[in-house]
């Protein structure tokens, strides 16, 4: 009896411990999974933007990439971020302008970013927020061809809200295809209300 005992202690102490094992296991691969979830799952405005795989999922339309402007720059203006997720942002964004846009002078990094985080400072004191912004749809987008590249033209425009002011700005785009099938801002121009009427209607 003593021996039969002993077996089924020992076969229960085998099977606690075995038990515990997997408890163990099973924590810590579940910590792990969760850990892991939440650096994929960004949360804030500035998050989504630094994490987008720009070289692999470019926005598909002339459109679609004028709105992913906009969306940069509402963030870079009105989201509060430390100045090197400012500076990433800023280089995400560069990845939407032409080569040619880029090689301006004016263009260059130093310049742009200095003049970004003047306007932005400017914005701040003034109370000045992107309030929103409208991308005329796909099918609306006027193309043509310049000095043989495929170009196309993007209407839009932003509510600029300045304590109880609001101030519309209509802009005109020019988008051109790289030769690698991804549009890419050239410039744009800033036109009155009844220039962007006059457009509609064209």
């Amino acid at each position: 009896m003593d021996k039969q005992k002993k077996k089924i202690v020992t076969a229960f102490v085998l099977m606690l411990c075995a038990a515990a094992v997997v408890l163990v296991v099973y924590y810590v691969i579940t910590r792990q999974s969760k850990d892991t979830g939440e650096e994929k799952e960004p949360g804030t405005e500035v998050e989504k933007l630094l994490v987008k795989d720009l070289d692999t999922k470019y926005p598909e339309t002339p459109a679609e990439v004028v709105k992913l402007y906009w969306r940069f720059n509402k963030c870079m203006y009105n989201e509060k971020m430390d100045d090197e997720e400012f500076e990433k942002l800023l280089e995400q964004l560069r990845k939407l302008y032409d080569e040619e846009f880029l090689a301006r002078e004016e263009n260059s990094w130093e310049n742009m970013l200095s003049s970004f985080k003047s306007d932005r400072e400017d914005y701040r004191k003034n109370k000045r927020n992107i309030a929103m912004y409208s991308v005329e749809s796909n099918s609306s987008t006027v193309y043509g061809e310049v000095d043989g590249k495929e170009c196309a033209y993007v209407m839009c425009n932003a509510l600029i809200k300045q304590k109880s002011e609001r101030t519309k700005v209509y802009e005109k785009f020019m988008c051109r295809d790289d030769g690698e099938g991804k549009w890419k801002i050239l410039g744009w121009e800033q036109l009155d209300s009844q220039d962007e009427e006059d457009s509609e209607e064209k």
